[in-house]
């Protein structure tokens, strides 16, 4: 099926475009939020071609694509759209109170997660970016004083610089604000002149309210917490201000609210999570040493099957951009990747099914290459079972020698044998030792998850034809 042909076979399936409430997309997942999660037939979604799997997480549905999610994102979003147009008197789908006040967390990581997956093209740009700079450098292509090198490297660099900007766009969408006015908080944050003031060290204040000296750049969550508050002001403005004075009056308000009580209040709040968040990830890679890795590892696969994995990439950006290394999400990630293809592969090359061989193979090279594991994980290792704890014992074997070496990312980008130069200390890219401790752990947790899934062994798939055979016997 192509993706337009998924599309059309899921909308029916998911109560059609009146039962949904929101609908987005990560690396390999569409995800909906139904108004009414009954009337989501979650059985049949699994039967339809080119669907790998379905994750029910809180009130969201997770609908597993793979590659082609974006594709199959944009049709359902077309079809969507063309169902609204020509079929404008549909009865609106009451949304259900079922669970409401029991899934706060969910909900939370929810949101969390919508407004980071949107950016993980502009991450992916610019730490792709960053890496092939350095092996530039290093290969002595170019040199750091070449203004080739400067500007590209600016370039780059501003991916997670104006960060805030992008995390306020991709907020507005998830909490249904206007986005150039979210862009607006963003920009004000970054604004050069602001920057000065900051850099001065003099006392700031606005309205008498002490503004303390913080400086934005490459932060996520104050713009996440301030969009959010935002689209309450902005909401309640629209609702309650005379509609003569609505459209010039609310925008000015809901600016001159949330900018100020972003910088004396928010900001500050929110930048105190940030930092708390990165050291409570140096915390458990130093204070409770290498097991902590090994340990993670141990349980980072079913992690994953929730979709709450994308939550944790909060911690590593925020431990890269303030203190220059991730010591842990990174490396964990790595370890679940590389076990997957591995495991994956063992499948492949055991199997009897050459319908099943040929998946198993595709989705392990898409890991091990590029780091995306869904179509490992709900494709093959999860579908089987037994692979996933060779991939549990993979994982903390090469984690726990990665805890030992102290393994260290110094670029936010998603593991994979093309993103090796993530492992590369850009102040001493000379030195290799951290990448080769990547790549023996990497070794490690594929060798172990190779011959753990060879030794557990697994209950074949029968291929297409036998099934055929034994139905007409």
């Amino acid at each position: 099926m192509n993706s337009k042909e998924i599309a059309q076979a899921l909308l029916p399936l998911v109560g059609g475009k009146q039962n949904i409430e929101k609908t987005w997309h990560c690396a390999t997942r569409l995800r909906v939020i139904p108004k009414n999660p009954e009337l989501i037939n979650i059985e049949k979604i699994k039967l339809i071609s080119g669907v790998i799997g379905v994750v029910k997480q809180g009130d969201q549905i997770q609908i597993v694509i793979g590659n082609r999610v974006d594709d199959v994102y944009n049709a359902f979003q077309e079809l969507i759209a063309n169902e609204n147009d020509t079929n404008s008197e549909t009865q609106e789908v009451p949304r259900t109170k079922t669970k409401e006040h029991t899934n706060i967390i969910s909900k939370v990581l929810s949101a969390i997660v919508g407004c980071i997956t949107p950016l993980i093209p502009v991450l992916v740009a610019g730490g792709m970016g960053k890496c092939l700079i350095l092996i530039a450098k290093m290969v002595h292509l170019v040199s750091d004083k070449d203004m080739t090198y400067q500007i590209l490297l600016l370039i780059f660099d501003s991916a997670f610089y104006f960060l805030p900007i992008f995390v306020a766009l991709a907020a507005a969408k998830q909490f249904k604000a206007n986005p150039y006015l979210a862009a607006l908080v963003g920009c004000a944050l970054l604004n050069p002149t602001f920057i000065k003031l900051v850099a001065s060290g003099k006392p700031l204040s606005i309205f008498g309210l002490p503004v303390m000296s913080i400086s934005y750049g490459s932060t996520i969550i104050p713009a996440i917490m301030a969009i959010w508050i935002m689209s309450y002001i902005q909401h309640f403005l629209d609702k309650h201000l005379w509609n003569s004075i609505k459209p010039f009056m609310s925008p000015l308000l809901t600016i001159l609210i949330i900018v100020p009580l972003t910088l004396v209040v928010i900001g500050p709040a929110m930048t105190a999570v940030s930092f708390a968040l990165s050291k409570i990830v140096f915390f458990l890679s130093g204070k409770l040493g290498p097991l902590s890795l090994a340990l993670l590892a141990l349980v980072y696969p079913w992690i994953v099957t929730t979709g709450m994995h994308s939550a944790l990439a909060i911690a590593g950006i925020e431990a890269i951009n303030k203190n220059g290394v991730d010591p842990l999400t990174r490396a964990l990630t790595l370890m679940h990747n590389i076990t997957q293809a591995s495991a994956t592969l063992a499948i492949a090359f055991k199997t009897k099914n050459p319908e099943f061989r040929g998946t198993a193979i595709s989705a392990g090279l898409t890991a091990l290459f590029a780091g995306i594991t869904e179509p490992c994980l709900y494709g093959v290792t999860l579908r089987l079972r037994k692979p996933m704890y060779a991939c549990m014992i993979g994982g903390f074997c090469g984690g726990l020698y990665a805890g030992f070496k102290g393994l260290n990312a110094y670029v936010f980008m998603t593991p994979g044998l093309i993103t090796l130069p993530m492992w590369i200390n850009p102040a001493n890219p000379n030195n290799l030792s951290n990448l080769w401790t990547a790549i023996i752990a990497m070794i490690i947790a594929a060798a172990v998850s190779f011959v753990m899934t060879l030794v557990l062994g697994f209950e074949d798939i029968p291929s297409k034809n036998k099934q055929a055979a034994q139905a007409l016997a």
